[in-house]
């Protein structure tokens, strides 16, 4: 059952996706102060969401792993910071393809703009450090994605704490019925999607750790056996 929800996740995203885009852009209405660029909402306020959701497991999984040095929880950190990375570059190109359409400019530096951007510089550190940092940086990583964790509230109270060109938090709950019936599609899909990956990042680093511990296991019984030969 395991092995076959990640591809089942993927089945019924790949089912949504193609209606929840003609929903989108042949069913909803066009938003009459921003016009047609305003459906980039579909697709970057979805990412946005599930890049911070991502973050926060991030985040809680390399605490579990730093305390008790859990594996498994080893695993679904790497996962979630590489999925931060896939799903923050989405929020990174659409959001400055909105802004330069609704304010002129595709980056502002507005607060919430650079706290999102800096969360994607620190997960990508934290990847390079897991990846590429030699041994017992496992610290230094676990603390970049506790970090950025951190950065994660600081995102969406951003809009409330400064003043910003972004647009509030409160966008979302006063949207008509028919733009809410295209963005809980292209959620559902997008979210399906990156759990999917997820499960399989995650089986994927287990598995690594599982062969690289037999290979040593191999390695050690190997030596510890005493050489025979004639005498």
């Amino acid at each position: 059952m395991k092995n076959i929800l990640p591809f089942a996740m993927l089945g019924v995203a790949a089912l949504i996706f193609p209606t929840s885009v003609s929903t989108i852009f042949l069913e909803t209405p066009i938003e009459q102060q921003m016009g047609t660029v305003q459906k980039i909402f579909y697709f970057h306020v979805p990412l946005a969401w599930i890049m911070m959701l991502l973050a926060v497991v991030c985040g809680v999984s390399a605490g579990i792993q730093l305390r008790r040095d859990s594996k498994r929880a080893e695993a679904v950190s790497i996962a979630a910071a590489e999925l931060v990375l896939v799903t923050g570059l989405g929020v990174l190109i659409t959001g400055p393809i909105w802004g330069h359409a609704t304010w002129g400019k595709a980056w502002t530096w507005d607060a919430r703009q650079v706290s999102t951007g800096l969360l994607w510089l620190v997960f990508a550190a934290y990847v390079l450090v897991r990846h590429y940092g030699a041994a017992g940086s496992e610290r230094l990583a676990a603390g970049l994605a506790i970090f950025g964790a951190i950065d994660v509230p600081v995102i969406y109270y951003a809009v409330k704490i400064w003043k910003t060109t972004h647009p509030s938090n409160d966008v979302a709950g006063s949207l008509p019925a028919s733009m809410w019936a295209a963005l809980w599609p292209a959620l559902i899909a997008l979210l399906l999607t990156s759990l999917a990956l997820l499960f399989i990042r995650v089986r994927q680093e287990l598995t690594d750790v599982t062969l690289d511990e037999a290979w040593i296991s191999l390695d050690d019984a190997g030596a510890a056996q005493p050489a025979t030969g004639d005498a």
